[in-house]
């Protein structure tokens, strides 16, 4: 069984590399005239990457919690 840093560490390698190929996506069809599906792509590779900042910063946002039910939330997305 993997370490969980590890699979931390993975997942937000995915998931930037994810971002970037959903981002040139968007570009390319941006550029192809595409507009609404570019936008589409666009949102995704937004999500991916601040996905990928919310697990590299768990800890921090966890300690801006104001109460302890609030540090359970975000410890269990």
């Amino acid at each position: 069984m993997k370490e969980i840093n590890k699979i931390g560490e993975e997942y937000v390698e995915a998931n930037i590399i994810e971002s970037l190929s959903d981002l040139l996506l968007a570009l390319a069809l941006w550029k192809d005239g595409y507009t609404r599906n570019s936008v589409g792509k666009a949102f995704s590779a937004v999500k991916a990457l601040l996905s990928a900042f919310v697990v590299t910063n768990e800890d921090k946002l966890v300690n801006l919690a104001k109460d302890d039910q609030e540090k359970k939330w975000i410890k269990e997305c």
